[in-house]
């Protein structure tokens, strides 16, 4: 890898955790929020635009949001090594589908 590769390699891993943060920070407090909902009975959640308070479709969304905060604790926390992985993943799919300068 040239020079060039390696600061995107760099600013790929530095965006990756960044944006890892933020998806532990608001889907914590979305997490928590929605954990309310599915603990009280008898609030209503829009599903399919008619409020319903069926604890299936709470508990789906429950589990919905909390892919957010797996998917923060992944990349914050991940290791360089993992992360490095993932950008030449990327590199090779843009490749293959022709979008490489």
């Amino acid at each position: 890898m040239n020079a060039s590769q390696l600061k995107a390699m760099r600013r790929f891993r530095k965006g990756s955790r960044f944006v890892g943060i933020w998806f532990v920070l608001i889907g914590g407090f979305m997490f928590y929020q929605f954990l309310g909902i599915y603990l009280n009975p008898e609030a209503t959640i829009l599903y399919n635009g008619v409020p319903t308070s069926d604890e299936s479709i709470k508990l789906n969304a429950l589990i919905f949001i909390s892919l957010f905060v797996v998917l923060g604790v992944f990349f914050t926390l991940a290791p360089s090594k993992i992360l490095n992985k993932l950008f030449v993943l990327k590199l090779s799919f843009k490749s293959a589908f022709g979008f490489r300068k």
